[in-house]
């Protein structure tokens, strides 16, 4: 878990903001690549990333049943 000093919370300010903030921290990042010290963006992952990559070869409904049963 991320101590209190490495969290910040940006869930009150409206989506616009809170693109903007990860824009400029993206780009401070950038800024320090250059610089000579390298450091790597955090990498997001998003359940949209996994949509059409994966495939299911089995029947659904008799899965769900035996997990149901379990």
């Amino acid at each position: 878990m991320a101590s209190p000093a490495t969290t910040l919370d940006l869930s009150p300010l409206p989506v616009a903001a809170r693109r903007e903030v990860r824009d400029f921290y993206l780009f401070l990042l950038a800024r320090r690549a250059k610089s000579g010290q390298i450091v790597t963006p955090p990498v997001t992952r998003r359940f949209t990333d996994l949509c059409g990559g994966l495939s299911w070869k089995g029947d659904a409904v008799a899965a769900q049943r035996k997990l149901r049963d379990e």
